[in-house]
């Protein structure tokens, strides 16, 4: 990120001209900590300190990232190709923020594969093509200027919720591609006036 900060310093980059990241194959391990808005400090954490950032492994059976990631405040944040588990808590926590995923597995993360905190500015997520799996949640979202999208993604084998919807929060799923199973609690809940809005025809087998 030390990087990263210097070359947005010195040119633009933008949603369509982002800085690139290349993750080879291979194990790629976060050991910094990161501290969010509220205090809260993560271990194997790393904080995305500027916007127009895409992330691109190998595949998500190839390029491993091995703790996860703290994004605030920033947009246009983008992973592609690669599998994120992070055993001491959260794969990705988002709040303020704009993110997409493409072909991205969230899996053995202690905590929510994925963490989307309640938000005062408007944060968006798509994911198309993700797996969320073996984790305590597979995906939790709350926050009424909260929206999350997911296409054709799995969520299975949580030890609580597949997915897990609050605090006002929006969740739509579509994509014939769509899976939720085998897991421990519920596939899907919707509380305390969160909203799951399945985007899918009757006879599919959603979950």
């Amino acid at each position: 990120m030390g990087v990263i900060e210097i070359l947005s310093s010195r040119r633009e980059y933008t949603k369509l001209n982002p800085i690139v990241v290349l993750l080879g194959k291979g194990d790629h391990q976060i050991t910094s900590s990161w501290t969010n808005s509220n205090g809260y400090e993560r271990q194997t954490t790393l904080g995305i300190t500027c916007s127009n950032i895409t992330f691109v492994g190998t595949g998500k059976d190839t390029t491993t990232v091995s703790g996860g990631f703290g994004i605030e405040n920033v947009e246009n944040i983008t992973f592609k190709q690669m599998t994120v588990t992070n055993t001491t808590g959260q794969g990705i926590h988002i709040r303020d923020a704009k993110v997409e995923l493409f072909n991205v597995a969230l899996k053995l993360c202690g905590s929510a594969g994925l963490f989307i905190s309640d938000s005062t500015s408007e944060t968006i997520l798509v994911a198309t093509r993700c797996e969320f799996s073996n984790n305590e949640y597979g995906a939790t979202v709350a926050g009424s200027l909260t929206s999350a999208k997911f296409n054709s993604c799995v969520f299975n084998a949580n030890s609580g919720d597949g997915i897990f919807a609050y605090d006002e929060s929006t969740i739509h799923l579509h994509g014939e591609a769509t899976a939720i199973h085998s897991n421990e609690n519920d596939g899907i809940c919707a509380h305390s006036s969160g909203k799951v809005i399945i985007h899918l025809p009757s006879h599919h087998n959603t979950t």
